[in-house]
């Protein structure tokens, strides 16, 4: 039908558009914060463009039901504003014809995007975890620079130190943390050697002269402890032990855990194709606006409604996470009430009469 192609053309338009913007949106700030952390040492060069392009991936099951959102929102509202809906209208057909052209593009997306949720982002979390643990096992002393703080999250330890000497693999008046469960371990040195190792040993450190610091987190058992020579050896997380994490974990093996943070990771791949269709179902009567009203006048109630929408989702997701909710109702009463918003907004009582 014409009218169908030509409304799927004036929703595909803005829908490319907004997320082609946000595509480059945030690879610059993901490449600006991968950066700060290749000056800082944390992350070599060569490493970078994969995280960001893996950051980039991950993101895009939330950015293609945001654009398709927005997309929608945008070209229905400059139909209405351009009285192309008026006339449409006229000619005997209804808002529920622009409801099933969306509904139709919305399952094309959502295919996309559960495709990415169920099997693309489990792969590029796992290829993310794989390069952050490889460049925390090949750290040196080479990777510091003087007065700059190096800190690795995966480990816990951070590093400070006055001078550095790259030659000899040591560093001048240190301070190192090491965080635990239960305890922080604050060690300030005149000097840090560390002495060559193969690829597959440990991190090892040589401090001199220096002081040891053991405070108890659980309760009052601190130590200060003096010494001439200290070893200190970090063993980092094994490549082999990121399949352990939630986020990486296929979603059959998923499906078939009971663990809280397992649940709300299952949860939330299977609720982003769902969502996707339903904001976009969504934005039909948020992009209701009169003749000549403007086609960005309902701009503010559209932000909002998805604002709220993506918290209650995320806040949902957090209740799963840390055992307060079970999984049901899980993450499924954000999606219940937006499908009831919806319900309310296209067959209301106060809709009948309209076209």
């Amino acid at each position: 039908m014409i009218i169908s192609r030509y409304v799927s053309r004036e929703i595909s338009r803005p829908f490319l558009l907004i997320v082609t913007l946000f595509c480059v949106v945030f690879t610059s700030f993901s490449t600006a914060v991968v950066l700060n952390d290749v000056a800082a040492g944390l992350i070599p060069m060569e490493t970078m463009a994969k995280l960001i392009l893996i950051k980039l991936l991950i993101a895009l099951e939330i950015l293609l039901p945001v654009s398709l959102y927005f997309g929608v929102s945008v070209g229905l509202g400059r139909m209405h504003s351009d009285s192309e809906i008026t006339a449409i209208s006229a000619c005997g057909v209804g808002e529920m014809h622009l409801v099933r052209v969306v509904f139709r593009l919305s399952l094309v997306i959502a295919l996309i995007v559960a495709s990415i949720s169920l099997l693309a982002r489990p792969w590029a979390y796992h290829q993310r975890y794989l390069l952050l643990a490889q460049v925390a096992a090949e750290f040196e002393i080479a990777d510091l620079q003087a007065q700059q703080f190096f800190f690795d999250p995966d480990s816990g330890y951070a590093i400070l130190a006055d001078t550095v000497d790259h030659a000899t693999q040591s560093a001048g008046d240190v301070i190192v943390q090491v965080g635990r469960e239960d305890a922080t371990r604050l060690i300030v040195a005149k000097r840090l050697i560390q002495p060559p190792r193969s690829a597959v040993s440990p991190l090892e450190f040589l401090f001199e002269d220096g002081v040891v610091y053991h405070l108890d987190r659980t309760g009052s058992r601190d130590l200060i402890g003096r010494f001439k020579r200290l070893r200190l050896v970090l063993r980092h997380q094994e490549p082999e032990s990121v399949t352990l994490k939630s986020k990486n974990r296929g979603t059959l093996a998923l499906s078939q855990s009971s663990s809280p943070k397992d649940v709300a990771e299952f949860q939330w791949r299977l609720s982003t194709p769902v969502a996707t269709v339903l904001l976009a179902l969504l934005a039909v009567p948020l992009s209701r606006v009169k003749p000549r009203q403007g086609r960005f006048a309902r701009v503010l109630a559209t932000v909002l409604a998805y604002a709220v929408f993506y918290n209650l989702l995320a806040f949902s997701k957090n209740l799963v996470q840390e055992g307060l909710i079970g999984p049901i109702p899980g993450l499924w009463w954000p999606l219940a009430l937006l499908a009831a918003l919806l319900s309310m907004l296209l067959f209301g009582p106060w809709r009948k009469g309209r076209i």
